[in-house]
Protein backbone atom coordinates (compact mmCIF):
# COMPACT_ATOMS: atom_id res chain seq x y z
CA UNK A 1 0.00 0.00 0.00
CA UNK A 2 1.09 3.74 -0.47
CA UNK A 3 2.81 4.85 2.06
CA UNK A 4 1.23 8.19 3.25
CA UNK A 5 3.56 10.58 5.31
CA UNK A 6 2.19 13.27 7.46
CA UNK A 7 3.75 16.52 8.07
CA UNK A 8 3.61 20.15 9.69
CA UNK A 9 4.79 23.08 9.10
CA UNK A 10 4.10 27.05 10.49
CA UNK A 11 2.95 29.56 8.33
CA UNK A 12 2.80 33.00 8.98
CA UNK A 13 2.48 31.68 12.79
CA UNK A 14 -0.07 29.21 11.63
CA UNK A 15 0.06 25.50 12.24
CA UNK A 16 -0.72 23.47 8.98
CA UNK A 17 -0.66 20.19 8.93
CA UNK A 18 -0.78 18.59 5.80
CA UNK A 19 -0.57 14.57 4.56
CA UNK A 20 2.19 13.65 1.37
CA UNK A 21 2.72 10.85 -1.12
CA UNK A 22 4.61 9.40 -3.96
CA UNK A 23 6.71 11.70 -5.77
CA UNK A 24 7.73 13.46 -8.99
CA UNK A 25 5.68 16.57 -9.76
CA UNK A 26 2.74 18.08 -7.31
CA UNK A 27 -0.48 17.60 -7.11
CA UNK A 28 -1.82 19.91 -4.72
CA UNK A 29 -5.34 18.56 -3.35
CA UNK A 30 -8.07 20.67 -1.04
CA UNK A 31 -11.11 18.65 0.98
CA UNK A 32 -14.36 19.54 1.73
CA UNK A 33 -15.62 21.11 5.09
CA UNK A 34 -15.84 19.99 7.79
CA UNK A 35 -13.31 17.32 6.98
CA UNK A 36 -9.74 17.03 7.11
CA UNK A 37 -7.13 15.38 4.39
CA UNK A 38 -7.75 11.97 5.23
CA UNK A 39 -11.09 11.94 3.44
CA UNK A 40 -8.88 12.51 0.19
CA UNK A 41 -6.97 9.34 1.14
CA UNK A 42 -8.60 7.82 -2.51
CA UNK A 43 -6.96 10.29 -4.65
CA UNK A 44 -3.95 10.45 -3.05
CA UNK A 45 -2.95 6.88 -3.03
CA UNK A 46 -4.44 6.75 -6.73
CA UNK A 47 -2.29 9.32 -7.67
CA UNK A 48 0.92 8.63 -5.88
CA UNK A 49 2.17 6.63 -8.77
CA UNK A 50 2.49 9.37 -10.81
CA UNK A 51 3.19 12.54 -8.69
CA UNK A 52 3.75 13.72 -5.13
CA UNK A 53 0.45 14.50 -3.80
CA UNK A 54 0.10 16.94 -1.11
CA UNK A 55 -3.00 17.23 0.74
CA UNK A 56 -3.29 20.13 3.74
CA UNK A 57 -6.05 20.18 6.15
CA UNK A 58 -8.11 23.31 5.28
CA UNK A 59 -7.28 26.46 7.70
CA UNK A 60 -9.62 25.63 10.70
CA UNK A 61 -9.95 22.31 9.64
CA UNK A 62 -7.85 19.23 10.72
CA UNK A 63 -5.06 19.65 12.92
CA UNK A 64 -4.50 23.14 11.10
CA UNK A 65 -4.83 26.41 12.78
CA UNK A 66 -7.87 28.83 11.75
CA UNK A 67 -7.19 31.88 9.97
CA UNK A 68 -6.48 34.87 11.83
CA UNK A 69 -9.53 36.83 13.18
CA UNK A 70 -11.17 38.35 9.87
CA UNK A 71 -13.92 38.22 6.88
CA UNK A 72 -14.93 34.54 6.00
CA UNK A 73 -13.48 35.33 2.01
CA UNK A 74 -11.75 32.75 -0.32
CA UNK A 75 -9.40 35.40 -0.95
CA UNK A 76 -8.01 34.99 1.97
CA UNK A 77 -8.41 31.11 1.81
CA UNK A 78 -7.06 31.25 -1.30
CA UNK A 79 -4.00 33.47 -0.29
CA UNK A 80 -3.15 31.31 2.71
CA UNK A 81 -2.71 28.66 -0.19
CA UNK A 82 -0.77 30.75 -1.61
CA UNK A 83 1.78 31.06 1.38
CA UNK A 84 1.85 27.70 2.17
CA UNK A 85 3.17 26.73 -1.15
CA UNK A 86 5.61 29.33 -0.96
CA UNK A 87 6.59 27.51 2.66
CA UNK A 88 6.79 24.20 1.07
CA UNK A 89 9.25 25.63 -1.49
CA UNK A 90 6.41 24.94 -4.18
CA UNK A 91 6.52 26.31 -7.58
CA UNK A 92 3.87 24.93 -10.41
CA UNK A 93 1.23 22.58 -9.40
CA UNK A 94 -2.26 20.84 -10.63
CA UNK A 95 -4.72 21.66 -8.15
CA UNK A 96 -8.09 19.62 -7.28
CA UNK A 97 -10.70 20.52 -4.92
CA UNK A 98 -13.78 19.31 -3.16
CA UNK A 99 -16.56 21.49 -2.25
CA UNK A 100 -14.98 24.12 -0.08
CA UNK A 101 -11.55 23.07 -1.90
CA UNK A 102 -13.13 23.58 -4.81
CA UNK A 103 -14.26 26.62 -3.81
CA UNK A 104 -10.83 27.54 -2.64
CA UNK A 105 -8.81 25.86 -5.58
CA UNK A 106 -10.92 28.29 -8.33
CA UNK A 107 -10.19 31.19 -6.50
CA UNK A 108 -6.33 30.24 -6.13
CA UNK A 109 -6.57 29.70 -9.55
CA UNK A 110 -8.02 32.96 -10.96
CA UNK A 111 -5.82 34.90 -8.78
CA UNK A 112 -2.41 33.15 -9.33
CA UNK A 113 -2.92 31.13 -12.65
CA UNK A 114 0.86 31.31 -13.05
CA UNK A 115 1.26 28.52 -10.27
CA UNK A 116 -1.68 25.65 -11.84
CA UNK A 117 -0.97 23.71 -14.36
CA UNK A 118 -4.07 22.19 -14.47
CA UNK A 119 -7.31 22.26 -12.08
CA UNK A 120 -10.22 19.82 -11.29
CA UNK A 121 -13.15 21.93 -9.71
CA UNK A 122 -15.31 18.75 -7.84
CA UNK A 123 -18.48 20.42 -6.67
CA UNK A 124 -19.68 24.02 -6.84
CA UNK A 125 -22.40 26.29 -6.49
CA UNK A 126 -24.06 28.16 -8.94
CA UNK A 127 -26.70 29.98 -6.51
CA UNK A 128 -29.32 32.46 -7.29
CA UNK A 129 -28.83 35.52 -4.24
CA UNK A 130 -31.98 34.31 -2.66
CA UNK A 131 -30.83 30.65 -2.12
CA UNK A 132 -27.65 32.13 -1.02
CA UNK A 133 -28.95 34.75 1.60
CA UNK A 134 -31.24 31.51 3.06
CA UNK A 135 -28.34 29.60 3.59
CA UNK A 136 -26.21 32.14 4.81
CA UNK A 137 -29.30 33.20 7.68
CA UNK A 138 -29.31 29.43 8.24
CA UNK A 139 -26.66 27.24 7.32
CA UNK A 140 -24.20 27.94 10.08
CA UNK A 141 -25.59 28.46 13.76
CA UNK A 142 -22.64 29.06 16.40
CA UNK A 143 -21.27 26.02 17.96
CA UNK A 144 -20.41 26.39 21.70
CA UNK A 145 -20.03 23.35 24.24
CA UNK A 146 -22.67 23.81 26.49
CA UNK A 147 -21.96 22.73 30.42
CA UNK A 148 -24.38 19.55 30.47
CA UNK A 149 -23.03 18.29 27.07
CA UNK A 150 -26.68 19.43 24.94
CA UNK A 151 -24.40 20.52 21.97
CA UNK A 152 -23.56 17.19 21.09
CA UNK A 153 -27.17 15.99 20.05
CA UNK A 154 -27.47 18.85 18.38
CA UNK A 155 -23.92 17.84 16.64
CA UNK A 156 -25.43 14.37 16.25
CA UNK A 157 -29.02 15.19 14.23
CA UNK A 158 -27.06 18.22 12.33
CA UNK A 159 -24.54 15.54 10.66
CA UNK A 160 -26.87 13.16 10.24
CA UNK A 161 -29.55 15.47 8.27
CA UNK A 162 -26.93 16.50 6.48
CA UNK A 163 -27.30 13.06 4.59
CA UNK A 164 -30.74 13.22 4.38
CA UNK A 165 -31.87 16.57 3.51
CA UNK A 166 -29.94 19.26 1.52
CA UNK A 167 -30.14 21.83 3.01
CA UNK A 168 -29.79 19.93 6.20
CA UNK A 169 -32.04 22.37 8.38
CA UNK A 170 -34.83 21.99 5.36
CA UNK A 171 -36.73 19.09 6.77
CA UNK A 172 -39.09 18.56 3.95
CA UNK A 173 -40.10 15.67 1.10
CA UNK A 174 -38.53 18.31 -1.37
CA UNK A 175 -35.09 18.37 0.07
CA UNK A 176 -35.08 14.77 0.61
CA UNK A 177 -31.91 13.51 -0.69
CA UNK A 178 -32.02 9.91 -2.80
CA UNK A 179 -30.01 8.34 -0.72
CA UNK A 180 -29.89 5.15 1.75
CA UNK A 181 -30.13 5.46 5.64
CA UNK A 182 -26.42 7.32 6.33
CA UNK A 183 -24.00 4.68 7.36
CA UNK A 184 -23.44 4.77 11.24
CA UNK A 185 -19.23 4.64 10.41
CA UNK A 186 -19.38 7.77 8.43
CA UNK A 187 -21.64 9.82 10.57
CA UNK A 188 -19.28 9.23 13.32
CA UNK A 189 -16.38 9.74 11.01
CA UNK A 190 -17.70 13.56 10.04
CA UNK A 191 -19.43 14.22 13.34
CA UNK A 192 -15.67 13.68 14.77
CA UNK A 193 -14.41 16.54 12.14
CA UNK A 194 -16.84 18.33 12.99
CA UNK A 195 -16.20 18.35 16.53
CA UNK A 196 -12.70 18.84 15.94
CA UNK A 197 -13.09 21.74 13.80
CA UNK A 198 -15.34 23.84 16.84
CA UNK A 199 -16.97 26.94 16.08
CA UNK A 200 -14.23 27.83 13.43
CA UNK A 201 -16.65 25.49 10.65
CA UNK A 202 -18.33 28.20 10.21
CA UNK A 203 -15.22 30.48 8.39
CA UNK A 204 -14.94 28.17 5.97
CA UNK A 205 -17.91 27.17 5.40
CA UNK A 206 -19.18 31.14 4.76
CA UNK A 207 -16.08 31.87 2.69
CA UNK A 208 -17.82 29.15 0.16
CA UNK A 209 -21.44 30.70 0.52
CA UNK A 210 -20.44 33.54 -0.10
CA UNK A 211 -18.16 32.73 -3.15
CA UNK A 212 -19.42 34.02 -6.72
CA UNK A 213 -17.37 31.18 -8.29
CA UNK A 214 -19.25 31.85 -12.22
CA UNK A 215 -16.49 34.99 -13.63
CA UNK A 216 -13.40 32.92 -12.16
CA UNK A 217 -14.74 29.93 -14.18
CA UNK A 218 -14.95 32.18 -17.25
CA UNK A 219 -11.66 33.69 -17.27
CA UNK A 220 -10.02 29.92 -15.96
CA UNK A 221 -6.64 30.25 -18.49
CA UNK A 222 -5.65 26.44 -17.45
CA UNK A 223 -6.89 23.21 -18.24
CA UNK A 224 -9.84 22.58 -15.93
CA UNK A 225 -12.50 20.11 -15.19
CA UNK A 226 -15.71 21.53 -13.64
CA UNK A 227 -16.89 18.17 -11.71
CA UNK A 228 -20.07 17.03 -9.73
CA UNK A 229 -20.47 13.28 -9.44
CA UNK A 230 -24.51 12.51 -10.04
CA UNK A 231 -24.82 11.31 -6.37
CA UNK A 232 -23.54 14.79 -5.36
CA UNK A 233 -25.89 17.16 -4.16
CA UNK A 234 -24.37 19.63 -5.81
CA UNK A 235 -24.72 18.10 -9.36
CA UNK A 236 -28.12 20.54 -10.67
CA UNK A 237 -25.17 23.44 -10.34
CA UNK A 238 -23.61 21.92 -13.70
CA UNK A 239 -27.01 22.87 -15.92
CA UNK A 240 -25.77 26.22 -15.38
CA UNK A 241 -22.24 26.90 -15.53
CA UNK A 242 -21.29 29.84 -17.55
CA UNK A 243 -19.70 29.96 -21.02
CA UNK A 244 -16.69 28.60 -20.73
CA UNK A 245 -13.02 29.69 -23.01
CA UNK A 246 -11.38 26.92 -24.67
CA UNK A 247 -9.32 23.95 -22.57
CA UNK A 248 -12.16 24.26 -19.84
CA UNK A 249 -14.70 21.40 -19.80
CA UNK A 250 -17.74 20.36 -17.51
CA UNK A 251 -17.78 16.67 -16.72
CA UNK A 252 -19.69 14.06 -14.35
CA UNK A 253 -20.37 10.76 -13.18
CA UNK A 254 -22.47 7.87 -11.63
CA UNK A 255 -21.21 8.00 -8.19
CA UNK A 256 -18.19 8.99 -6.18
CA UNK A 257 -16.42 5.56 -6.97
CA UNK A 258 -16.46 6.30 -10.84
CA UNK A 259 -15.81 9.88 -10.63
CA UNK A 260 -12.48 9.51 -9.02
CA UNK A 261 -11.66 7.51 -12.40
CA UNK A 262 -12.42 10.82 -14.32
CA UNK A 263 -10.91 13.05 -12.29
CA UNK A 264 -7.56 11.01 -11.71
CA UNK A 265 -7.57 10.79 -15.35
CA UNK A 266 -7.42 14.44 -16.13
CA UNK A 267 -5.30 15.03 -13.19
CA UNK A 268 -2.17 12.59 -14.93
CA UNK A 269 -2.54 14.58 -17.78
CA UNK A 270 -1.81 18.27 -15.91
CA UNK A 271 0.99 17.49 -14.26
CA UNK A 272 3.89 20.26 -13.95
CA UNK A 273 7.74 19.45 -14.75
CA UNK A 274 9.63 19.26 -12.16
CA UNK A 275 10.31 17.15 -8.60
CA UNK A 276 8.77 18.53 -5.68
CA UNK A 277 11.28 19.88 -2.86
CA UNK A 278 11.74 17.29 -0.01
CA UNK A 279 9.20 18.21 3.17
CA UNK A 280 10.98 21.04 5.60
CA UNK A 281 11.93 19.74 8.85
CA UNK A 282 9.57 20.77 11.99
CA UNK A 283 10.71 19.88 15.31
CA UNK A 284 8.25 20.99 17.31
CA UNK A 285 5.34 18.71 16.30
CA UNK A 286 5.13 15.63 13.54
CA UNK A 287 4.28 12.03 12.96
CA UNK A 288 7.12 9.53 12.98
CA UNK A 289 6.15 5.73 11.82
CA UNK A 290 2.52 6.06 12.43
CA UNK A 291 3.24 8.13 16.29
CA UNK A 292 1.97 11.38 16.77
CA UNK A 293 3.70 13.87 18.68
CA UNK A 294 5.05 17.37 20.44
CA UNK A 295 8.22 18.17 21.50
CA UNK A 296 9.51 21.44 22.95
CA UNK A 297 12.16 22.93 25.51
CA UNK A 298 16.26 22.35 25.59
CA UNK A 299 18.84 20.52 28.32
CA UNK A 300 17.70 17.20 30.16
CA UNK A 301 15.36 15.00 27.91
CA UNK A 302 12.00 14.18 29.13
CA UNK A 303 9.22 11.55 28.23
CA UNK A 304 5.92 11.92 29.07
CA UNK A 305 3.07 9.20 28.44
CA UNK A 306 -0.69 9.96 29.11
CA UNK A 307 -2.87 7.60 30.62
CA UNK A 308 -5.83 6.44 28.57
CA UNK A 309 -8.05 8.19 26.50
CA UNK A 310 -5.68 10.87 26.16
CA UNK A 311 -3.09 12.88 24.07
CA UNK A 312 0.32 14.14 24.80
CA UNK A 313 -1.31 17.61 23.15
CA UNK A 314 -3.36 17.54 26.36
CA UNK A 315 -0.06 17.11 29.04
CA UNK A 316 0.81 20.56 30.13
CA UNK A 317 4.80 21.62 29.01
CA UNK A 318 7.60 21.24 31.66
CA UNK A 319 8.36 24.39 33.31
CA UNK A 320 12.30 23.59 32.07
CA UNK A 321 14.36 20.67 29.95
CA UNK A 322 13.81 19.36 26.31
CA UNK A 323 10.39 17.16 26.23
CA UNK A 324 8.92 14.70 24.07
CA UNK A 325 5.09 13.78 24.26
CA UNK A 326 3.72 11.14 22.07
CA UNK A 327 0.06 10.47 21.33
CA UNK A 328 -0.14 6.75 22.46
CA UNK A 329 -0.84 3.64 19.21
CA UNK A 330 -4.82 4.00 18.49
CA UNK A 331 -5.05 7.22 20.46
CA UNK A 332 -5.10 11.08 19.97
CA UNK A 333 -3.46 11.92 16.76
CA UNK A 334 -1.63 8.21 16.23
CA UNK A 335 -2.36 5.24 13.95
CA UNK A 336 -2.93 1.87 15.69
CA UNK A 337 0.56 0.79 14.97
CA UNK A 338 0.64 -1.88 18.13
CA UNK A 339 -2.05 -3.11 19.83
CA UNK A 340 -2.33 -1.32 23.02
CA UNK A 341 -3.16 -4.18 25.06
CA UNK A 342 0.41 -5.98 24.23
CA UNK A 343 2.36 -3.88 26.72
CA UNK A 344 5.85 -4.43 25.61
CA UNK A 345 4.42 -3.80 22.03
CA UNK A 346 3.35 -0.29 22.58
CA UNK A 347 7.09 -0.25 24.91
CA UNK A 348 9.05 -1.39 21.27
CA UNK A 349 7.29 1.19 19.59
CA UNK A 350 7.97 4.30 21.83
CA UNK A 351 11.64 2.50 21.44
CA UNK A 352 11.77 3.22 18.06
CA UNK A 353 10.45 6.16 18.03
CA UNK A 354 13.40 7.49 20.81
CA UNK A 355 16.13 5.88 18.91
CA UNK A 356 14.60 7.58 15.36
CA UNK A 357 14.71 10.99 17.29
CA UNK A 358 18.54 10.18 18.51
CA UNK A 359 17.14 9.60 21.96
CA UNK A 360 20.40 8.29 23.91
CA UNK A 361 18.69 7.96 27.32
CA UNK A 362 16.72 10.15 29.63
CA UNK A 363 13.96 10.56 32.29
CA UNK A 364 10.45 8.84 31.16
CA UNK A 365 7.53 9.36 33.27
CA UNK A 366 3.91 8.92 32.73
CA UNK A 367 0.58 8.78 34.19
CA UNK A 368 -1.80 5.33 34.53
CA UNK A 369 -1.81 3.49 31.12
CA UNK A 370 1.82 5.98 30.51
CA UNK A 371 3.08 4.56 33.81
CA UNK A 372 2.53 0.86 32.59
CA UNK A 373 4.37 1.67 29.45
CA UNK A 374 7.10 3.68 30.92
CA UNK A 375 7.93 0.61 33.46
CA UNK A 376 7.69 -1.41 30.62
CA UNK A 377 9.88 0.51 28.22
CA UNK A 378 12.86 0.59 31.31
CA UNK A 379 12.43 -3.12 31.56
CA UNK A 380 13.03 -3.94 27.97
CA UNK A 381 15.31 -0.80 26.87
CA UNK A 382 17.30 0.12 29.82
CA UNK A 383 19.78 2.27 28.17
CA UNK A 384 16.78 4.77 27.10
CA UNK A 385 15.70 5.49 30.92
CA UNK A 386 17.74 7.20 33.02
CA UNK A 387 14.77 7.82 35.82
CA UNK A 388 11.58 6.45 35.80
CA UNK A 389 8.49 8.87 37.39
CA UNK A 390 4.98 7.03 38.04
CA UNK A 391 1.91 8.52 38.68
CA UNK A 392 -1.64 7.50 39.42
CA UNK A 393 -4.04 7.28 36.61
CA UNK A 394 -7.79 6.07 36.00
CA UNK A 395 -8.91 3.72 39.05
CA UNK A 396 -11.94 2.26 37.07
CA UNK A 397 -12.30 1.20 33.83
CA UNK A 398 -13.40 3.75 31.08
CA UNK A 399 -16.92 3.65 29.88
CA UNK A 400 -17.89 1.57 26.46
CA UNK A 401 -17.69 4.09 24.03
CA UNK A 402 -18.42 2.50 20.36
CA UNK A 403 -20.51 4.71 18.02
CA UNK A 404 -24.41 3.95 18.08
CA UNK A 405 -27.41 4.80 16.65
CA UNK A 406 -29.00 7.72 18.49
CA UNK A 407 -25.60 9.25 19.09
CA UNK A 408 -25.62 8.86 23.09
CA UNK A 409 -22.14 7.59 22.82
CA UNK A 410 -21.30 11.50 22.85
CA UNK A 411 -22.85 12.10 26.13
CA UNK A 412 -21.06 9.02 27.33
CA UNK A 413 -17.79 10.56 26.43
CA UNK A 414 -18.36 13.85 27.86
CA UNK A 415 -18.94 12.66 31.55
CA UNK A 416 -16.06 10.34 30.86
CA UNK A 417 -14.37 13.57 30.45
CA UNK A 418 -15.83 14.99 33.22
CA UNK A 419 -15.68 12.35 35.62
CA UNK A 420 -11.98 12.30 35.60
CA UNK A 421 -11.79 15.75 36.94
CA UNK A 422 -14.43 15.37 39.62
CA UNK A 423 -13.65 12.37 40.78
CA UNK A 424 -9.99 10.49 41.61
CA UNK A 425 -7.47 10.75 40.20
CA UNK A 426 -9.22 14.46 39.75
CA UNK A 427 -8.49 16.97 41.90
CA UNK A 428 -12.56 17.67 41.79
CA UNK A 429 -12.06 21.00 40.11
CA UNK A 430 -13.99 20.75 36.46
CA UNK A 431 -12.45 22.77 33.07
CA UNK A 432 -14.47 25.24 31.59
CA UNK A 433 -16.89 23.46 28.77
CA UNK A 434 -14.33 24.46 25.57
CA UNK A 435 -11.33 22.04 27.64
CA UNK A 436 -14.13 19.27 28.32
CA UNK A 437 -15.02 19.26 24.41
CA UNK A 438 -11.51 18.59 23.77
CA UNK A 439 -10.63 15.77 26.33
CA UNK A 440 -14.32 14.47 25.04
CA UNK A 441 -12.76 14.08 21.68
CA UNK A 442 -10.09 12.39 22.27
CA UNK A 443 -11.89 9.78 24.46
CA UNK A 444 -14.15 9.32 21.53
CA UNK A 445 -11.01 9.07 19.51
CA UNK A 446 -9.41 6.09 21.62
CA UNK A 447 -13.18 4.50 22.00
CA UNK A 448 -12.16 1.49 20.15
CA UNK A 449 -9.14 0.49 22.08
CA UNK A 450 -9.78 1.38 25.11
CA UNK A 451 -10.82 -2.24 26.82
CA UNK A 452 -7.78 -3.81 25.06
CA UNK A 453 -5.51 -1.09 27.02
CA UNK A 454 -7.24 -1.21 30.20
CA UNK A 455 -7.16 -5.07 29.94
CA UNK A 456 -3.33 -5.03 29.34
CA UNK A 457 -2.49 -2.37 32.43
CA UNK A 458 -3.05 -5.11 34.61
CA UNK A 459 -1.60 -8.28 32.77
CA UNK A 460 1.86 -9.56 34.30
Amino acid sequence: MTRVERHFIKVDERLVHYRRAGRGPVLLALHQSPRESGELLPLIRAMAPFATVIAPDNPGFGLSDPLPPGPATMDRFAQALDRFMDALGLGKVALYGLHTGACIANRFAARYPHRVTGLVVDGFMLMEEGERADLLAHYLPPFHPQWDGGHLAWAWHRIRDQGIFFPWYRREPSTRLNRPKPDLSRIHEQIMEFLRAGDSYRTGYEAALSYRPADDMAGLEMPSLLFAAQDDPLHRYLAKLPPLPDGVTAGTAPDRATAWHVITDFLRLQLPDGDAPPPPAFTARGVTDGIAWVAGGKGVPLLRLHDLGGSGTLLAPPAEGAWLAPDLPGMGDSELVADPGDIPAVADVLAGLLKTRGWTGGVVEGWGYGARIAAELARRHPALVTELRAHGGLTEKPTTLTPAEGGGYLLAAWQQARDGHLFPPGDGVLPGPERLQVETWYWLKAARVLERAWGGSFES
